[in-house]
């Protein structure tokens, strides 16, 4: 039977699983777990730098950072602010246009009170073309009205 099996080239089982064996199995494992704690690390280095490295470095950046977003909505607050008290109606800005009216630059959103809100989007036509009632030709009197029936979507 050996003799048959050489004969037509067929290859022993353990030839065939050559490519297969623990010592590439292993080389594959472990150039996965090294790229892993590679990038691992890569991606920790800012947690690390502020963590163990530089404490104090990262206590001061937070506050920088905290002080910087303070900076920004005292900003915001003051422009928003200067045009609704300033407005004298001559030349005034789209701000104080949107503060004057209620909505923020034409967009339909209020800067007013919740009320005020709810009551500006109940005017937007995209509101008013959901809600509003259909006429009474709009609506079919009867399922037969649409076109098409039931007994019309099993043809034989």
């Amino acid at each position: 039977m050996e003799e048959q099996v050489q004969r037509a080239g067929a290859m022993s089982p353990q030839k065939l699983l050559v490519g297969f064996s623990k010592d590439r199995i292993v080389f594959w494992i472990t150039i996965a777990v090294a790229v892993h704690i590679v990038l691992i690390g890569m991606l920790s280095l800012g947690y690390i730098r502020d963590r163990w490295i530089d404490p104090e470095g990262a206590a001061e950046r937070k506050a920088a950072a905290v002080a910087a977003q303070e900076a920004l909505k005292k900003e915001a607050a003051t422009k928003v602010a200067k045009p609704a008290a300033g407005s004298s109606g001559a030349a005034t800005s789209g701000v104080a246009k949107a503060s004057a009216t209620g909505t923020n630059n034409g967009t339909g959103v209020s800067t007013g009170t919740t009320a005020q809100i709810l009551e500006d989007r109940k005017n937007a036509p995209v509101v008013k073309r959901i809600t509003e009632k259909a006429q009474p030709g709009d609506i079919p009197a009867k399922p037969d009205d649409l076109g098409i029936s039931i007994g019309d979507m099993n043809v034989r």
